[in-house]
């Protein structure tokens, strides 16, 4: 599994590019594991699984779409996580 973190995660987590060996997990333990080794990831996550809360702190990208916290990531696949935009 890799994972291409845009700022300001990339910060959070010492590198903008993270590779793990993990397989058949959702996206929510994806971020739990990052949240384990990067404390300072793990403040921006929200306290419970929820697409809705999430979403205002990170946009969880890959194979085109916005993934959920319940989607099983595909094995070999790639997580982008971006900051939420906002604009007009």
């Amino acid at each position: 599994m890799q994972v291409i973190a845009y700022p300001p995660f990339d910060a959070l987590l010492g590198a903008r590019e993270i590779t793990l060996p993990l397989q058949d997990i959702t996206l929510w333990e994806l971020l739990q594991a990052l949240a384990r080794e990067h404390p300072d990831f793990a403040r921006e996550l929200p306290r419970e699984a929820g697409d809705e809360a999430l979403r205002s702190r990170l946009l969880p990208l890959g194979a085109g779409h916005v993934y959920s916290v319940r989607d099983v990531l595909p094995a070999g696949g790639t997580v982008k996580l971006f900051p939420p935009v906002a604009g007009g």
